[in-house]
């Protein structure tokens, strides 16, 4: 599907982007560098936003789609931030990214 994404983006010259995805549920501690960023990786994603963090649905489900504090992958969600490939909105903000 990224293949598909990154072909249509640019032949239309759009910024593929990969919205509203994340983890919820999966039982993967190294998720977000062994699938996620490999997965990206080959592609021209511009960014990539998870779905929102909505808590406890009831006793026994939850739905999150980032780490939080003592989540599983949450260790390697800081692995997956400090990667040289990825930029947060703290590393860009006063840049202007569209010079060339």
């Amino acid at each position: 599907m990224l293949a598909t994404l990154d072909s249509i983006a640019t032949e239309h010259k759009k910024i593929p982007a990969l919205t509203e995805f994340g983890y919820n549920g999966l039982k993967d501690s190294l998720w977000w560098t062994n699938t996620l960023l490999k997965t990206i990786t080959p592609y021209k994603i511009s960014y990539a936003l998870t779905w929102r963090n909505a808590g406890e649905k009831n006793a026994t489900q939850y739905e999150f789609y980032a780490p939080y504090k003592g989540q599983l992958s949450a260790a390697n969600f800081v692995e997956f931030y400090k990667n040289e490939r990825t930029l947060f909105q703290k590393d860009i903000t006063g840049k202007n990214l569209y010079n060339e």
